[in-house]
């Protein structure tokens, strides 16, 4: 699966080899942490990295697109456009200015289902990126998909085969063919690609879900909220037995806690916890419960977050099931 982690250690090894070697070994050994802090999905503890190295170098380019990325994977969009301007202020080639245009694209394509003008404004960014280091795959990719979310397929196709052309690694090069095979799914959000093995040892992968409706249930047990929805859950395996799969992900730490929790309230549908957080840093996760209904082309078209004092979590999730054609009584 491609993650915004590898593209990162990619884009920050392009921006690296771009740069003079630092003479400074404190510099050195503050942005090595800074990036095993992000490999480990420690973002505050990046971000922290990051500026300490920088304020070393008197600002540095690749430090400021490691902020950019931090910020984004907590959510910050406008702290990485922030801190994508000031990589270019610093940037000294083309190179780390085309990261920089890229930080600064994915900060505008990620609000860019509130602000539909985002999405122009993010491809902008992507066509300039890819113009200074054309062969760069993920460039190519980011451009095509502002340009499917515009549903501007045919233009959006050129950078799709541009990308595969350029032989990107197997998890882009995954994701460029699934957008060929239907650039629509470009509209929305596409789910990133998962593998998890369950409880039971059951192996469950997002590949094998296609055309089926998906729930994925993020939750944990010291959670109130989440421990009140089990029974609604419960009903909804009742409701839509064979038509929907729902995947309890869990954060807890304690493994004996979870066990006994699924067993005691017979969870019988996929449980699985999440112990390194891989999924919730996946799904961008950061608040429980949290419901993510992905539809049977692998696109989330529903979000749900937190609780409403006037009706729960549960209930907001079975009024959308409510309107899903592929899960109407037969």
């Amino acid at each position: 699966m491609l993650t915004k982690r590898c593209v990162l250690v990619f884009l920050l090894g392009l921006v690296s080899f771009a740069q003079p070697a630092s003479p400074n070994s404190e510099f050195e050994k503050q942005f090595q942490a800074a990036q095993t802090a992000f490999a480990d999905a420690k973002y505050p503890q990046a971000m922290d990295a990051f500026k300490k190295a920088s304020k070393l170098q008197e600002g540095c380019a690749r430090c400021s697109i490691g902020i950019g990325y931090s910020y984004l994977r907590v959510g910050d969009a406008n702290g990485a456009q922030k801190s994508a301007d000031k990589a270019l202020s610093l940037a000294s080639s083309d190179v780390d200015r085309a990261i920089a245009h890229d930080l600064k694209g994915s900060a505008f394509f990620k609000v860019s289902e509130l602000d539909k003008k985002s999405a122009s404004k993010a491809e902008a960014e992507f066509r300039e990126a890819a113009r200074l280091a054309p062969t760069v795959a993920s460039f190519h990719l980011n451009l095509a998909r502002s340009l499917m979310k515009q549903a501007r397929d045919d233009e959006a196709v050129q950078e799709l085969n541009q990308c595969l052309a350029l032989n990107p690694s197997v998890p882009m090069a995954d994701l460029a063919k699934k957008y060929l095979a239907n650039p629509k799914r470009g509209r929305g959000e596409l789910a990133p690609d998962f593998h998890l093995t369950t409880l039971h040892g059951d192996q469950v992968a997002s590949q094998e879900l296609a055309g089926r409706t998906v729930v994925l249930d993020f939750w944990a047990t010291w959670c109130p909220p989440c421990r009140a929805s089990v029974p609604e859950l419960k009903d909804l395996t009742k409701k839509y037995p064979g038509r929907l799969v729902l995947i309890s992900v869990s954060a807890d730490r304690d493994d004996n806690s979870w066990r006994e929790f699924v067993a005691k309230h017979d969870m019988t549908w996929h449980q699985y916890r999440d112990s390194d957080h891989q999924i919730l840093d996946l799904f961008g996760v950061h608040a429980f419960p949290t419901y993510l209904v992905i539809d049977g082309d692998g696109l989330i078209q529903q979000r749900i977050v937190g609780m409403n004092p006037r009706e729960t979590i549960v209930h907001r999730l079975k009024a959308y099931l409510a309107t899903v054609p592929e899960l109407a009584s037969k």
